[in-house]
């Protein structure tokens, strides 16, 4: 069954019997929401929170001559644009040069690690600048959130850029009405949730077992289904697979 966030919040009750969580309730019920949410969205991509950003001939943030990094971010902490969260990891940078010039054929960029752009482009002269061939990413640890790609050479001219990442999911703390993972991952956020709440009740370790191995199957599962011919398609398939 689906969850919104009342009916998940009387189903942790219902399951542990326990409707009095102290002076903390709802926070505490919340913190265990969120520990359950971070330790499937840590455990699995789900490829229908995927989201890209990107410029062309509508957008204004191109690549120009002398750059050599792009943070995406909107207002807000870990905010990206369409009130989206931050990447939390990439899956493709693109680049193609020109100004909204859809002749031009799209290159995709490899990822490097950061020390590697470091020594690749040292310093920024004229004469050390192309067309850019690597790209590194960070989550910047400022206020406003920015999560920075990094690339080099640094840019010789302008470019055209699409990136698809993935990003942190919102919780159904903030979307109340209910999330895709509380929608298509109903049995893996409540066994999850179990996990925590008995945890924090000092729970029989039977019973803590036995919802946590029910997790780990709903888990499993949801992985499973995330596996499929849209994973295929992505320019980091193995990498992904590798990292899952």
């Amino acid at each position: 069954m689906a969850f919104n966030y009342g009916t998940l919040i009387n189903a942790i009750n219902d399951y542990t019997q326990n409707s009095n969580w102290g002076s903390s309730n709802p926070d505490q019920l919340n913190v265990i929401i969120q520990q359950a949410e971070e330790r499937i969205n840590l455990a699995v991509n789900v490829t229908n929170y995927n989201t890209k950003t990107y410029t062309d001939t509508h957008h204004s943030a191109n690549i120009v001559a002398g750059s050599s990094s792009i943070a995406i971010a909107s207002s807000g902490p870990g905010v990206a644009p369409d009130n989206v969260t931050s990447p939390t990891s990439p899956l493709y940078f693109k680049i193609r040069s020109g100004d909204g010039t859809d002749t031009n054929p799209w290159v995709y960029l490899l990822l490097k690690d950061y020390n590697f752009l470091q020594e690749y482009a040292p310093y920024d002269a004229s004469a050390n600048r192309d067309q850019p061939k690597f790209y590194s990413f960070y989550n910047d640890v400022r206020s406003d959130g920015k999560a920075t790609f990094a690339f080099a050479p640094i840019a010789d001219g302008t470019y055209d850029f699409e990136i698809l990442y993935l990003f942190q999911p919102p919780s159904i703390i903030t979307d109340d009405s209910g999330t895709w993972l509380s929608t298509h991952g109903s049995s893996a956020l409540l066994y999850g949730c179990l996990v925590e709440a008995y945890t924090f009740m000092k729970g029989e370790p039977d019973l803590i077992q036995l919802y946590d191995a029910k997790f780990k199957e709903a888990l499993q599962m949801l992985i499973a289904s995330q596996g499929g011919s849209f994973r295929n398609s992505t320019y980091r398939d193995q990498a992904l697979r590798g990292a899952a």
